[in-house]
């Protein structure tokens, strides 16, 4: 394997590297101390192309390869790691929809990055972290549609997203054999954001709870079958890793 960086990549680099002396790291120990992006900044990154860097290019991305969106992550990282892990969670959040989705499902996910949104990946629960099996979201069947109820914690960008990607158990205690991936808008009733976590760092990037109370989603917003969200967050997890070690 040959890591070293094509022209290409060490012209994107420099612009990148550019962009974050100018327009991040000036404003790093501010966003810090306050939890606030500065006014017109997230626009600015979206223009920059940095909020899709893993959508395709049959469906508006740039379709980047893994080394250099480490190199993005990086330069990004040297800014500011809350910044770098808001653009990182649209990735993390994206990974499900490239695996399961179907060919609406990844049109309509990635027109939202596309426009310069947010998404989240909600996997984390108050007694569910690294114990994916510990999930108690549920999601139940109910004619065409499933009804979601539970509370999901520590959720990058949670109060700030667009579309997110919920992690429920379709199986009452099935543990991880019903836990099962679903896209999720924001303005979906019965949907609302809880409380914003005061974190002890990384402060500019959001930290939310969600409340999931009563919410009809169709069908069609599951992604792959019942039961196979345990995997698609494994898999998830395993491509997003050398991202955060790029950050870091």
């Amino acid at each position: 394997m040959d890591f070293n960086f094509t022209p290409e990549q060490l012209e994107l680099r420099d612009m990148i590297r550019d962009f974050v002396a100018q327009e991040i790291t000036p404003h790093a120990l501010e966003m810090d101390k306050d939890g606030v992006l500065p006014d017109g900044l997230m626009g600015k990154m979206a223009d920059m192309g940095l909020l899709n860097l893993v959508v395709p290019e049959e469906y508006g991305g740039p379709g980047l390869d893994g080394q250099t969106i480490a190199l993005i992550y990086e330069e990004l990282g040297k800014g500011c790691a809350g910044i770098a892990t808001s653009i990182a969670a649209n990735a993390l959040a994206s990974y499900p929809v490239l695996l399961k989705g179907t060919e609406e499902q990844k049109q309509r996910y990635f027109d939202v990055l596309n426009n310069g949104r947010l998404a989240a990946f909600a996997l984390t629960e108050p007694n569910a972290g690294s114990d994916a099996g510990g999930v108690m979201t549920s999601a139940v069947k109910d004619g065409d549609d499933y009804i979601l109820n539970g509370t999901k914690a520590f959720i990058t960008n949670g109060g700030v997203a667009d579309i997110y990607l919920i992690f429920a158990n379709a199986r009452r205690n099935a543990g991880i054999r019903g836990l099962t991936a679903f896209i999720v808008d924001k303005d979906t009733p019965g949907f609302s954001v809880g409380k914003k976590e005061e974190k002890m760092g990384i402060r500019a990037s959001n930290t939310c709870e969600l409340i999931l109370q009563d919410v009809r989603i169709p069908a069609s917003s599951r992604l792959g079958r019942e039961g196979e969200g345990f995997r698609i967050a494994m898999q998830t997890l395993d491509s997003a890793r050398p991202f955060v070690g790029a950050v870091s």
